[in-house]
């Protein structure tokens, strides 16, 4: 299976924040068959969300009051659903 996807994202640099596009390259998992083809997919994902999660939580910092807050929240929900990525890929890799 091969994929890939662009999109933006906001991004700040010593306090000035912008966005930029941030590209996905195209990937094959080749031969893999079933549970171990999804087991591969699963991981790309989990890796991509701890990548956002990471910029999610860069973007509370400057942030404060009940926006920040949000976003705390949110980051705390990202990494609660790459908990159950995680143990998901365990169970399939048995």
């Amino acid at each position: 299976m091969e994929h890939s996807h662009e999109h933006t994202h906001p991004h700040s640099h010593d306090g000035v924040e912008h966005t930029h596009p941030h590209t996905h390259e195209g990937h094959s998992h080749g031969d893999v068959q079933g549970e171990d083809k999804t087991a591969a997919l699963l991981q790309y994902m989990l890796d991509h969300n701890v990548h956002h999660c990471g910029e999610l939580k860069e973007m509370a910092g400057g942030l404060s009051g009940e926006a920040q807050h949000q976003l705390l929240h949110a980051v705390e929900s990202f990494e609660e659903a790459n908990g159950h990525l995680a143990k998901a890929i365990e169970e399939l890799k048995k």
